[in-house]
């Protein structure tokens, strides 16, 4: 009786291991899955060796998403799809950065990257949602997909004809490119203060985007929330839980900064202190979130070392990107 007890579990086992092999049918889906031939990517900028980074020695990540095109008036829903893919953060993970501004600024939190393709159509990311977030490893070029059709419907959602560029964080599909070519890295380029200045309050800050400047001295009105964070810096470890509130940042952009849908995927934000300690944001991962994971402005009685307004990284797992004490939020459309 042991041993035909023994045999069961073994078939068991057997049978699950098989189950889980690239042909058999997938939890979200049974349908085919396309493949895709792209087998390198150029990496250049601010990198000790700029060249090709082969895709084939990276791991695959795999996640579902939904693809919607953003209207004014309608979104278009695209299809629902199961992604495989190389994630960015493992792309770039392969060259050592080199910064150009490093004697001045060290922290790699002042990057960002770009992602364009032989059409010259660009997708920025800040280098905090690829290597800060909690969740960064969905941000991939993809190796294959399979539609997650609807079971009780009779329609297929149309596979991507070429490798495409997915951020699976995002709501609407403004930084989807197909066939990307090249990333490049950079930093942030801008005036700020080499001291370490140690009394940094300031009671408002200032917007400044290609259509102008404004300055916020008050942002009562708009929606908050409350959230509990765990802190962990990249480079000194444990900071303690908080419990904190404050307004949406997203709805205080909307409110004092033109948006222009079109540049959604190409515009970046650094957003800075008086003692030239600056943060890069993606608008995309500010203003285009799917997690309802977003920033928070957080308003305080304010003291001469942490400023009425402070911006605190809720995406994120290290809290490098939280700045303290706001003085400067520019935008920048790369082109």
């Amino acid at each position: 009786m042991k041993k035909i007890a023994m045999a069961f579990l073994f078939m068991c086992i057997t049978a699950f291991a098989q189950d889980k092999n690239e042909s058999s049918p997938s939890f979200f889906d049974d349908s085919e899955v396309k493949e895709y031939s792209l087998k390198s990517i150029l990496v250049e900028g601010e990198v000790e060796n700029p060249g090709a980074v082969d895709l084939a020695l990276l791991p695959v990540n795999n996640f579902p998403a939904k693809d919607v095109s953003y209207g004014k008036d309608k979104n278009k829903f695209i299809g629902s799809y199961f992604f495989s893919g190389y994630s960015l953060f493992d792309i770039i993970n392969q060259k050592k950065i080199k910064k150009a501004n490093e004697a001045e600024f060290k922290p790699a939190v002042d990057l960002y990257v770009i992602v364009e393709n032989n059409k010259g159509e660009k997708a920025v990311f800040s280098w905090g949602e690829l290597f800060y977030s909690k969740d960064n490893f969905r941000t991939v070029i993809t190796k294959s997909v399979r539609a997650i059709n609807p079971s009780k419907m009779k329609m297929k959602w149309p596979l991507p004809e070429a490798p495409i560029l997915v951020s699976g964080n995002d709501a609407f599909n403004f930084r989807t490119i197909a066939n990307p070519t090249k990333i490049t890295i950079k930093s942030f380029a801008g005036t700020y203060s080499k001291e370490r200045i140690k009394e940094i309050y300031t009671s408002e800050f200032t917007v400044t985007s290609p259509s102008g400047s404004v300055v916020v001295k008050d942002v009562s009105g708009i929606e908050k929330r409350k959230f509990r964070g765990l802190g962990y810096g990249h480079g000194m470890g444990w900071k303690g839980a908080d419990e904190v509130e404050g307004f949406v940042f997203k709805d205080v952009m909307k409110s004092y900064a033109k948006i222009d849908e079109q540049r959604v995927a190409s515009t970046i934000l650094c957003i800075s202190a008086k003692d030239g300690y600056r943060v890069t944001y993606s608008l995309s991962e500010i203003l285009n979130r799917n997690d309802m994971n977003d920033f928070l402005l957080i308003e305080e009685n304010g003291s001469l070392e942490k400023g009425k307004y402070n911006l605190f990284a809720t995406p994120d797992f290290f809290v490098d990107r939280n700045v303290r004490s706001v003085e400067k939020i520019e935008i920048l459309n790369v082109k």
